[in-house]
């Protein structure tokens, strides 16, 4: 048994939740898909892994405690490629229907992902926009991959416990109810854009990870805003205001891109602040350790961040 203060992790507790959904659902079509049994066992597999990381904990390594605070955000790079398996075994088909025509209705009767970018495609917008459509990487895992070098662990448990949130969030809702988008079933917009450079950036990163189904709500907006409330909260003011800006940018270069629709970044905000507010309580329910402090940044700047 781990000690009082060795317990699992908050956010290895919402993991360990999904790893069972999953494992059950990977069991009723064992006999289904080739693949069902060995998902399966990973899963079955991954559930212990929160005790036995904080059985080491005592004794561990610098490197293995590292492991230990940003495995979680593995993980959520693995569940995501999943979900490209989940869909054929349980039948579903893109659900686009009543979410673009909800598009549609927001718009006042026009999808804004098919005129934007063939009526702002000059190069320089084209690529500030998909620069900030592909910054989205650095801006959501950079930071807790710094504070956890540092050994701040009070911030990194919180980023990544409410990361993964907001995350896990949307991968049920791409799992129940999964939405294609423009992406898969519209022709994009061929103009001078597809020669820039953050152009063939999103391409290529599209082209090595994307699952279909997974449109709505839009996880890359919910994790941009969700990390952008985290900035202001643990990290000094002004790297706050970046990830803001390019939290916007985000939220505007998904449908701009045409890699979504609006509606898809209206409700990956709404569901960035909805986790928010949600992360508290949860964190209490499970009982894990870390997941919402209360102080912020203190550093040779000053202190800076509130609580929430």
């Amino acid at each position: 048994m781990t000690g009082p203060h060795e317990r699992p992790l908050a956010a290895e507790q919402l993991l360990t939740g999904y790893n069972v959904g999953m494992a059950l659902i990977w069991a009723v079509f064992i006999t289904r898909v080739w693949y069902a049994p060995w998902l399966l066992l990973a899963h079955a597999a991954a559930v212990p892994l929160p005790w036995l990381f904080a059985r080491a904990m005592p004794s561990a390594s610098r490197p293995l405690r590292f492991l230990r605070e940003l495995n979680p955000l593995l993980f959520l790079a693995v569940f995501w490629l999943e979900l490209d398996l989940v869909r054929p075994v349980l039948g579903l088909t893109g659900i686009d229907g009543p979410v673009a025509a909800l598009d549609r209705l927001m718009a006042g009767g026009a999808h804004l992902h098919q005129v934007w970018l063939p009526a702002m495609h000059g190069r320089w917008f084209s690529e500030t926009m998909y620069g900030m459509y592909w910054g989205y990487y650095v801006a959501v895992y950079v930071p807790p991959i710094v504070l956890a070098l540092m050994a701040r662990h009070e911030p990194v448990r919180d980023m990544v416990f409410r990361l993964v949130l907001v995350y896990l969030g949307c991968y049920l809702v791409f799992i129940a109810f999964p939405v294609d988008g423009p992406h898969f079933l519209e022709a994009p917009y061929q103009g001078p854009h597809t020669a820039g450079f953050f152009y063939g950036l999103v391409e290529s990163a599209q082209g090595f990870g994307d699952s279909r189904g997974c449109s709505f709500p839009s996880s890359h907006v919910a994790a941009s805003v969700m990390g952008a409330m985290l900035a202001w909260r643990w990290l000094p003011r002004w790297m706050a205001v970046v990830l803001w800006v390019e939290a916007i940018g985000v939220l505007l270069s998904t449908f701009y891109t045409q890699h979504h629709y609006a509606i898809d970044s209206v409700t990956g905000f709404a569901w960035a602040v909805g986790a928010w507010y949600l992360a508290r309580p949860l964190a209490r329910w499970v009982g894990g350790r870390g997941a919402t402090g209360a102080t912020g940044w203190t550093g040779s700047t000053g202190t800076t961040g509130t609580t929430g």
